[in-house]
């Protein structure tokens, strides 16, 4: 098992509390279209990976009760948390809407890798 603090880096793998399976985080600051409510993360099954909408979860971090891998970690990916974890933060305070978070474009600063 790994500790972690702070947003949890995408391809990390994780037990939410009361499961039996593990997911792999696919993204962060999610919203569900129908109900608007908002999530830190979307994961799939893992080692399976993505089988169906029907097999997408989306959760809290305080869901979490165990983190098994630690995804992908550069300089883009620290950006991006940083960048994820303030647009969380401007959605559940009311200072952005779904729509303006949706057109808000994460760009790294320090360089354009592909």
């Amino acid at each position: 098992m790994v500790q972690w603090m702070g947003v949890i880096p995408l391809g990390s793998v994780v037990l939410l509390k009361g499961a039996y399976k593990r997911l792999q985080i696919i993204g962060q600051t999610q919203a569900n279209r129908d109900t608007k409510e908002l999530f830190d993360y979307v994961a799939v099954p893992f080692p399976e990976g993505y089988v169906d909408a029907d097999h997408v979860v989306m959760f809290q971090h305080e869901d979490v009760d165990k983190i098994y891998a630690i995804g992908h970690l550069d300089d883009g990916a620290y950006s991006f948390m940083a960048h994820a974890e303030q647009r969380m933060k401007d959605l559940r305070d009311g200072r952005i809407t779904l729509e303006e978070a949706a057109d808000t474009l994460w760009e790294k600063e320090t360089d354009h890798e592909v």
